[in-house]
């Protein structure tokens, strides 16, 4: 709220928007749909230069995320082809370290997919992305967490979702010890675990995330 004050008094729309974008995440990982609504609706970006574009789009792409977490998904791909449809006309950019562009479009096209439980869905769209584009370390890694997430409630795609996960650890450790979603699915891959080589990476994996092992 303070950071949309002083932008409110002192910045410009963009800034606004940006402001707006930093609070939504707080919002929706409590459950405050209603009011994570209302920030978005409050602010309005005019898309008149490549820095305001991409505020836009990643408003756009919170606006489906938002819709996918609050049982709305008519609303959902429509917002993520908007944000995809900048993404196209920028290219890959990083303003305000956003990391928009066309990496950043698909991977929130597979997050959305994931909170809906299209666990398929999620790994077809994942496979067709290059996380290493991304111009954020901690992007490439939720990456590979969301892959991992998905792959682990696939059957027989136990072992990948392991190494994923891994994967993402090894970009940014705090990505996987620090993730609700990571260490769930960290948890129930070591409960099924055998006493194998990929068994003993995963407890290790757990040890270093605080788990029991």
């Amino acid at each position: 709220m303070l950071a949309r004050d002083i932008a409110r008094d002192h910045g410009t729309p963009a800034v606004l928007g940006l402001a707006v974008w930093g609070g939504l995440y707080v919002l929706v990982t409590v459950g405050a749909f209603d009011l994570a609504l209302a920030e978005l609706d409050s602010v309005s970006v005019p898309m008149t230069s490549p820095e305001s574009m991409q505020v836009a789009g990643m408003l756009a792409l919170c606006r489906s995320f938002l819709a996918a977490a609050d049982g709305r998904p008519g609303d959902v791909d429509g917002l993520l082809d908007h944000a995809a449809e900048l993404a196209g006309r920028i290219g890959q950019g990083n303003a305000y370290w956003m990391g928009f562009g066309l990496q950043e479009t698909g991977q929130w096209r597979a997050r959305t997919a994931l909170e809906t439980g299209d666990y398929d869905r999620v790994v077809a769209i994942a496979e067709g992305l290059h996380p290493e584009a991304h111009p954020l370390r901690g992007r490439q890694a939720l990456y590979w967490v969301n892959y991992g997430q998905a792959l682990a409630r696939l059957r027989g795609r136990h072992d990948e979702a392991a190494l994923a996960l891994r994967r993402a650890e090894r970009i940014s450790p705090n990505h996987v010890r620090h993730h609700v979603g990571a260490r769930e699915t960290l948890s129930e891959l070591v409960a099924r675990a055998k006493q194998d080589a990929m068994g003993r990476e995963l407890r290790g994996m757990a040890y270093r995330t605080g788990l029991p092992v």
